[in-house]
């Protein structure tokens, strides 16, 4: 594909990725019926964090932290094959067409 139509296709996704990202009330329903629920793993994990003994306060930031970290590579990856799968799928969409003309 030439460079002029992917960037296209990058604007394309910028314009829609916004409004992809947030949720509706079919998105809420899905997460409701499969029990995902962020926040309130966050608060289990906070919770048990919480029981570690004063004495380990270091070891618990450091947990704390770690995890943070690993939540956001997770993000950052999950956002970025995302955006192939969706970019793939345009291409494909206009490749198809091509070819039925």
């Amino acid at each position: 594909m030439d460079g002029k139509r992917k960037n296209m296709l990058e604007i394309i996704f910028k314009a829609r990725e916004e409004k992809l990202a947030s949720l509706n009330s079919e998105d809420k329903n899905f997460f409701k019926v499969h029990n995902i629920d962020r926040s309130a793993r966050r608060n289990s994990l906070n919770t048990e964090l919480e029981k570690i003994p004063k004495d380990l306060r270091k070891l618990k930031e450091i947990i704390i932290v770690k995890l943070d970290d690993y939540v956001e590579t997770i993000n950052r990856e999950n956002w970025y094959l995302c955006k192939k799968y969706y970019l793939a799928g345009l291409k494909d969409g206009i490749n198809l067409k091509e070819e039925i003309k």
